[in-house]
């Protein structure tokens, strides 16, 4: 941290961000815990030797220093001196050989730096609330796929005052009493995919510590670069697998993805993450639900009975 001599938080921060784009040789090598065994056993015997003592082809001298003692071991392993600096802690992690690296801008940089401080905010909150007005029908699909990804829930609704402006709710990882870490982990994984909206606001209240609450907002105004990019077709492998079992037992029905969102009572519209479509043309929408969801899926049942005719 000798480049941030005033703070070193901000370059311990920068040095994770550029070691999670590094991939390092981690594979297991026994022949470099074999040279170690070899050196640390010829070590002792060196420094424990009497004149009786020798090592092959090596001669012992009273006056023992740190370069004579280097080329004493290393020839009595046989490689160079240089050899064996570079392999002697080859396969532990500070010494560990760069294979690649995923290059970025320092201005990139600096972006992915200013995200993950506010993800880190979210892993402490107790709700979250993202505001859209006008969003195009492209982009919002396009952050509720991000949304289903990570395996949230939201509460989607217009808002009263602004007919236009979308409104999601999401319960914060404090909010819950099981899986925080996880979901926290995935609620600040979503953040990236609200930057790349074009008009956003959040309302976050957020935990720093036991009993002080503050309240975070933000805008697409506050500068803040998304390093996500478009978001891939990746289908989840449990989903894959639900799919074909679905295949095999009900044959005549089809799983698809489902992009129209269904009006509800109360202002608030779903989103579903799945469409069965059956041959004749009968369509049920699937929506899931996860095990930390218990209180929306309570709050969508009543919201489904109370629906006059059906969604």
């Amino acid at each position: 941290m000798d480049g941030f001599p005033g703070n070193a938080i901000v370059g311990r921060g920068l040095e994770k961000l550029l070691l999670d784009r590094t991939e390092f040789d981690t594979e297991s090598k026994t022949e470099l815990a074999d040279l170690r065994e070899k050196v640390f056993f010829n070590s002792a015997a060196f420094f424990s030797a009497k004149k009786a003592f020798r090592f092959s082809g090596v001669e012992m001298v009273d006056k023992v220093d740190l370069g004579h003692y280097q080329s004493k071991i290393a020839k009595s392993v046989g490689i160079s001196i240089e050899q064996l600096r570079r392999q002697l802690y080859g396969d532990l992690p500070p010494f560990q050989q760069v294979l690649r690296f995923r290059k970025m801008t320092a201005a990139g940089l600096l972006h992915r730096y200013n995200c993950a401080q506010l993800q880190g905010l979210l892993l402490r909150c107790e709700g979250l609330t993202v505001s859209l007005p006008e969003s195009k029908a492209a982009g919002l699909r396009q952050l509720l796929k991000y949304l289903r990804f990570n395996k949230l829930l939201a509460k989607i609704s217009h808002d009263q005052r602004k007919k236009k402006t979308l409104m999601l709710e999401i319960d914060g990882p404090l909010s819950l009493f099981v899986n925080t870490q996880k979901y926290g982990l995935n609620l600040a994984n979503f953040f990236p995919a609200i930057l790349q909206q074009p008009e956003w606001e959040l309302d976050a209240e957020v935990r720093i510590r036991k009993n002080h609450v503050h309240s975070l907002h933000l805008d697409q105004s506050c500068g803040i670069r998304s390093h996500y990019r478009q978001f891939l077709a990746y289908i989840p492998d449990e989903i894959q697998l639900f799919s074909q079992q679905l295949a095999k037992q009900i044959p005549d029905w089809e799983l698809t993805s489902s992009a129209d969102f269904i009006p509800l009572t109360g202002e608030s519209l779903c989103f579903p993450d799945f469409l069965l479509k059956h041959h004749s043309g009968k369509k049920v929408s699937m929506e899931l639900f996860h095990k930390w969801h218990v209180a929306p899926l309570q709050s969508r049942l009543e919201q489904l009975d109370s629906q006059k005719g059906g969604p």
